[in-house]
């Protein structure tokens, strides 16, 4: 085969066979910025199964430049009932632990103020606050719905960027669910280190959908579990998408 010949055959079997090295490269990372996290949950005190509008967290004290949004930002806007803040790298717990002083504030609710400590070894922890509308004066809350007990499943959530298709964000959340057409409340589920979270809450052959906040926004995806071990994709917006 002279070199014309050679190189006709290249030309046309290229468009088959080859490729950019990078075609198929997914680049994967961690949103775990703040290291120590703190998710506060707000409910109405008699309702908890109650959909609060959106609030602030008003963060005072000497040490109140030290917390951060899980997104690294200044910015403490409460969604659907929940935020997520913690200290950041240069102020996380060593040998002792650090107290923050911190208000909640929902429209149309007393605000509340409230301790939050983070210590040396706790990476994770929910801080349940019950609000009572204006105007009542009613101490009592009434519980949660506790969580059902099934077999054991494992989820592994990938996080996704509509404009990136070669990047993976591997999320570390906490998260809600409810069951897929219930109209229920979003309930607490549990924390996913790396996008893997393991728990008896949920039963085989039924429909969920599951929410996580970030920076003042909630992401929602919903699956029909098939089995114990499911994979699932988020569509990520901006506010995290942009951040690599």
């Amino acid at each position: 085969m002279n070199y014309l010949k050679k190189a006709l055959f290249l030309l046309l079997l290229c468009p088959l066979a080859c490729k950019k090295p990078t075609e198929d490269l997914k680049i994967v990372v961690d949103n775990n910025i703040i290291k120590y996290t703190a998710l506060i949950h707000v409910t109405d005190a008699l309702n908890p199964s109650a959909a609060l509008k959106n609030g602030t967290l008003t963060i005072t004290g000497d040490n109140a430049g030290d917390l951060y949004e899980i997104s690294g930002k200044k910015q403490f806007n409460i969604v659907n009932g929940v935020i997520t803040i913690g200290p950041g790298p240069n102020a996380m717990p060593k040998d002792t632990s650090e107290t923050y002083d911190v208000q909640v504030n929902v429209p149309g609710y007393n605000s509340l103020s409230k301790k939050i400590t983070f210590t040396n070894g706790q990476m994770q922890q929910v801080v349940n606050v019950a609000l009572t509308k204006v105007g009542n004066n009613s101490t009592g809350t009434q519980p949660g719905k506790p969580l059902p007990v099934n077999d054991q499943v494992t989820l592994n959530f990938t996080g996704t960027c509509a404009k990136r298709s070669d990047l993976v964000i591997r999320l570390s959340m906490y998260v809600f669910y409810r069951e897929s057409d219930s109209g229920a409340a979003f309930q607490y589920l549990g924390y996913m280190d790396k996008g893997v979270i393991t728990t008896t809450a949920l039963e085989t052959g039924k429909k969920y959908d599951f929410q996580v906040t970030y920076d003042g926004k909630a992401y929602n995806t919903s699956q029909l579990l098939a089995g114990t071990n499911e994979s699932l994709s988020i569509a990520m917006g901006s506010e995290i998408c942009n951040n690599f």
